[in-house]
């Protein structure tokens, strides 16, 4: 009787599976792994997460008669003799908590505020040599994010009390028949870099000094 031609009778038992070379699966690993890090930071760098939110920083002035904030009635004229104050806020809308710094500095009227530098110390003069304004933010929620003419909430720092002044020692430097701008720079903290950066988010008044 004739064998039957059987396809698997070919099969070499002592063959067995091929051998896999563990040096090629690290391999493979590392290239993966590359690969999908520059991926995730380009990502980043050129596609920026849209859902990061933004911080919000306003002046604010008090009106006694109604014993509200309000943003207007803003100063205009400062001297050596003069304390003028005013009230700032922030809002956190990052989504995440941060750790706001506020540094107010004096400059000339004409000084140039960019959203990519702060004010150089070489132009520009803090208003507080010694002193910062720091705070730790919780994130708004969807419904506050929602709400209008808020001034208080854990997500919201202020309204602060500051004393505008100037002495004689900015007077000097920039110059006493200048009019001024007194800046107000928001920076956040990146613990990449263990320090406070500048937000590009600032806000300023414009005085006359006599």
């Amino acid at each position: 009787m004739a064998k039957k031609n059987n396809k698997f009778d070919k099969i070499n038992p002592k063959k067995g599976l091929p051998k896999i070379n563990p040096k090629k699966i690290i391999t493979l690993v590392i290239v993966v792994s590359t690969i999908g890090a520059i991926v995730a930071i380009t990502s980043i760098v050129f596609f920026p997460n849209k859902q990061n939110g933004f911080s919000e920083l306003s002046l604010l002035t008090y009106n006694a008669t109604n014993e509200t904030y309000v943003a207007n009635n803003y100063p205009n004229q400062i001297s050596l003799s003069d304390n003028i104050t005013i009230f700032f806020m922030v809002k956190n809308f990052e989504n995440k908590i941060t750790y706001y710094q506020l540094q107010i500095k004096v400059a000339k009227i004409s000084q140039n505020i960019s959203l990519e530098k702060p004010l150089s110390l070489s132009n520009s003069k803090l208003l507080y040599s010694n002193e910062t304004y720091e705070k730790i933010l919780s994130p708004a929620t969807k419904s506050e994010k929602e709400e209008k003419g808020v001034q208080t909430g854990e997500y919201i720092w202020g309204p602060v009390n500051t004393t505008l002044f100037m002495n004689n020692t900015l007077a000097t430097i920039l110059g006493t028949n200048d009019d001024l701008k007194i800046v107000f720079e928001l920076w956040r903290y990146n613990s990449l870099v263990d320090d406070f950066q500048y937000s590009g988010i600032f806000t300023f008044l414009e005085l006359s000094y006599n």
